[in-house]
């Protein structure tokens, strides 16, 4: 499994999402997702790039293909994409036009009328896409700009929380209501993600 390349950009073709990378002589052929169409465009053909990959075959279409992006971050939140039942990775990477956090937001959130925005997304697999994969994107959803959050100190937690639950829709009282019950319940919680994930774990249970 080819999981990240870093060589020389010789080829960027927007209108097909392709690009080309040379490694050390070889030219290895990358399927972007629409969402990394302005960070290609940005990058400099002859220059060094670095991007993460997946590389996909099934028995139907044995030759891989790689897919390339930009973060690491992304190229998880595609690997859980593509799993869901009628999402295959050529749809994926023409509708996923919105940066990975907005729209695990808008399924953390059941959003399926922004989830249709995307091309390719119908009523019908926006309600697929967030029945398999609510509760799973919490670390997709507190990304900022494609970075996770990393080393929060403990005096921020609260407002940081709370800003994360209202990016996911809940009101302002329920999210300082539930916060506050997070931070009560377990005070060791030393992070947003464990603080998101204790309030999401509780709500699953109807807490």
């Amino acid at each position: 499994m080819i999981v990240a390349l870093r060589g020389l950009l010789t080829r960027w073709e927007e209108d097909r999402l392709v690009a080309w990378v040379d490694v050390g002589g070889v030219t290895y052929e990358l399927s972007m997702p629409a969402l990394a169409s302005d960070w290609m465009a940005a990058q400099r053909l002859g220059e060094e790039v670095q991007v993460y990959t997946f590389q996909h075959a099934t028995d139907r279409q044995p030759v891989p293909t790689l897919f390339g992006f930009p973060r690491l971050a992304e190229r998880e939140f595609f690997r859980k994409f593509i799993e869901v039942p009628g999402v295959g990775p050529a749809m994926a990477v023409r509708a996923l036009t919105r940066p990975v956090s907005e729209v695990a937001r808008w399924i953390e959130a059941e959003d399926t009328r922004s989830l249709r925005q995307l091309p390719g997304i119908g009523d019908r697999l926006a309600s697929t896409i967030i029945a398999r994969l609510h509760g799973k994107l919490v670390q997709e959803a507190l990304l900022r700009d494609g970075e996770a959050n990393e080393g929060i100190g403990a005096p921020d937690i609260r407002t940081d929380a709370l800003d994360a639950l209202l990016a996911l829709q809940y009101t302002r009282r329920e999210a300082e209501q539930l916060v506050s019950d997070a931070m009560r319940d377990r005070p060791e919680l030393a992070s947003i993600e464990d603080v998101l994930r204790h309030v999401l774990e509780r709500q699953a249970r109807g807490a």
